[in-house]
């Protein structure tokens, strides 16, 4: 596995570009960039699991999808996504599963940004060279 994100300088977003050798790793990596972007670091552990199914009209509207999920049960319900346990991405269907583990968000957290939303705004996964590519950006 030799997945990476690299932000980008955006003056009213979060932008970072990510290099993956599967779409799998691809989502999660845009997972940890989102994550990245939200929390300081933190070593706090899950302590509890969701498991989220998705299904869109393209990939690039499956990571946005899958990213917009994330941050409503960030906002909304108060659940922090801390990591990526599993993931299944079927290209063809544009169909995935994931499951998550979470902890419930409390005063113990300190947020960085808070993200309005993911947008499309350059995103598009393309694969080069047995490579997944897709740039992220968050509108904050």
């Amino acid at each position: 596995m030799s997945s990476k994100h690299t932000y980008l300088s955006h003056t009213a977003d979060i932008a970072f570009d990510v290099e993956a050798d599967s779409l799998e790793e691809l989502f999660t990596e845009a997972f940890k960039g989102w994550l990245e972007s939200v929390l300081e670091i933190s070593n706090v552990e899950p302590s509890d699991e969701i498991d989220i199914k998705l299904k869109s009209e393209s990939l690039e509207q499956l990571l946005v999808d899958f990213l917009n999920e994330i941050n409503f049960l960030l906002t909304v319900k108060k659940i922090l996504c801390l990591e990526v346990k599993k993931i299944e991405v079927n290209a063809s269907e544009f169909l995935m599963r994931v499951l998550l583990g979470t902890v419930e968000l409390n005063d113990n957290f300190i947020l960085k940004e808070e993200i309005k939303s993911v947008t499309y705004h350059q995103m598009e996964i393309r694969q080069e060279n047995g490579k997944y590519f897709v740039r992220v950006v968050f509108d904050i």
